[in-house]
């Protein structure tokens, strides 16, 4: 079960978790890391919430690999409805519609899903990458203490 629910989000927010995750991030790769939260933040169903932790680390990891980027910004907006993650960075960029490189952006597509959730890229070669998520925030469950 431990490995299903990230240990970063069993004592804070998803906020702070990922605020953690980009200044550790940060502190190792030597890339700027911003985030910025917006909107009225509240708990997310645990799987919901993993689903988006796991999306911004593996973004990350991206950044860290292939970007060559200088920093990278990371936007988590919470709508009525909807709880929205991007990663841009200023990296060199790739072409989307090639991903024979590995499994990062489909394994995140999969997991997404599973909570209703998608995944867009926006990215060229030169311009850096913004990796977009969606995810819908449910009704939360009765009787349930957050």
């Amino acid at each position: 079960m431990r490995a299903l629910r990230p240990q970063q989000l069993e004592q804070a927010s998803l906020p702070e978790a990922i605020g953690t995750l980009a200044r550790t991030w940060s502190a190792e790769s030597a890339i700027a890391a911003d985030l910025e939260t917006t909107g009225t933040v509240v708990r997310a169903a645990p799987g919901t919430e993993a689903a988006v932790f796991r999306a911004a680390q593996e973004a990350l990891a991206n950044v860290a690999k292939h970007a060559q980027a200088a920093k990278v910004q990371i936007t988590l907006t919470y709508l009525s409805d909807t709880l929205l993650l991007d990663v841009a960075d200023d990296g060199t960029g790739f072409d989307p519609g090639d991903e024979t490189g590995g499994y990062g952006l489909a394994g995140m597509r999969q997991r997404l899903s599973r909570v209703g959730g998608t995944l867009t890229v926006e990215s060229s070669p030169g311009a850096g990458t913004i990796l977009n998520v969606s995810v819908p925030l449910a009704e939360p469950l009765e009787g349930a203490s957050r």
